[in-house]
């Protein structure tokens, strides 16, 4: 059922008329006729009984009347306030992103913002996760979107869930040669690997894999150093999907899953107490819709990938 077919079927109760309604509506009758029946089809009722001088409603026509008027008066009703939400959403957003999110996330906010907001603007600050915090706090940022650490936050800062991201082992296919699809502990203790601090902390969430890369991983506190050591062969590392989606689509590198699914988690901080802004609002949205995406894809993907 469409919205226009109950836009079409009001107008004809309304006139009495087919031909009425068709020129009311700038429609050309068969076209109108079409639809109706249509809808008829649908419902599986007649709804409108033919006479020489026109055509009146049944039983089941009438109710359909009715709750298609209020039903039309809602959708009015929703497309001004919508429209109105829009326009009220104004200022800036200063968005604070942790590196391993820029790539994925910066480009495709600046352009919806473009799109959607075009009374508002985003300025977007890269830094590590406790900065971000930092910067919330002190009112320097308005939104911080960063991985959730194990460590207990400050009680100044309101966290919001936007989503997931898996982990993945990665590494070029060279030295993933003797991994399959799945990595356990043992591909881990063979490899040469490159942490940063955060993806080591998910890691040390599953004892398995805590002991595996304890003594044999080295630290380094840049995720895109890690990345560039991975992508030249000197190193495998854990790196989350969104981060290493281009290189794994172009075959730079290639990746396993780990089992059971290691994820991190990502999250909206804002200043405690305070209530975010429409345009903080549209900003957390945005982001949950890109991250809920692109975890769509990877679903997808690690299905394929299990598939005999």
């Amino acid at each position: 059922m469409e919205i226009r077919q109950i836009q079409y079927f009001a107008a004809i109760v309304r006139e009495g008329s087919f031909s009425r309604a068709a020129r009311r509506l700038h429609v050309g009758q068969p076209a109108l006729s079409k639809q109706i029946k249509a809808l008829e089809r649908e419902l599986g009722v007649d709804l409108l009984v033919r006479l020489p001088e026109g055509v009146r409603p049944t039983l089941a026509g009438s109710r359909l009347a009715e709750m298609s008027q209020t039903f039309l008066d809602y959708v009015d009703e929703m497309t001004s306030v919508v429209r109105a939400s829009a326009a009220a959403v104004t200022g800036t957003v200063t968005l604070g992103l942790s590196p391993s999110l820029v790539p994925v996330l910066a480009a495709h906010l600046e352009r919806r913002f473009a799109e959607e907001l075009p009374l508002a603007r985003i300025t977007i600050v890269e830094a590590l996760s406790m900065f971000l915090e930092e910067w919330v706090e002190e009112d320097r940022l308005d939104l911080g979107v960063y991985t959730r650490s194990p460590h207990p936050h400050t009680t100044q800062l309101s966290l919001t869930a936007v989503g997931t991201d898996e982990l993945l082992l990665v590494g070029t296919a060279e030295l993933l040669a003797g991994v399959g699809p799945i990595a356990g502990p043992d591909a881990l203790t063979s490899l040469r690997l490159a942490l940063t601090p955060g993806f080591r902390d998910i890691l040390s969430s599953r004892p398995d894999l805590a002991r595996a890369t304890r003594d044999t991983a080295a630290g380094i506190d840049s995720v895109n150093l890690v990345r560039d050591l991975v992508v030249r062969g000197e190193f495998c590392s854990a790196l989350p999907f969104t981060f290493v989606r281009s290189d794994l689509d172009d075959g730079t590198i290639v990746s396993a899953s780990f089992d059971p699914v290691l994820e991190r988690t990502l999250v909206a901080a804002t200043r405690a107490g305070r209530p975010p802004s429409p345009a903080v609002r549209a900003v957390v949205g945005m982001v949950r819709d890109r991250l809920a995406e692109l975890a769509a894809i990877r679903r997808a993907a690690r299905t394929a990938a299990r598939s005999p």
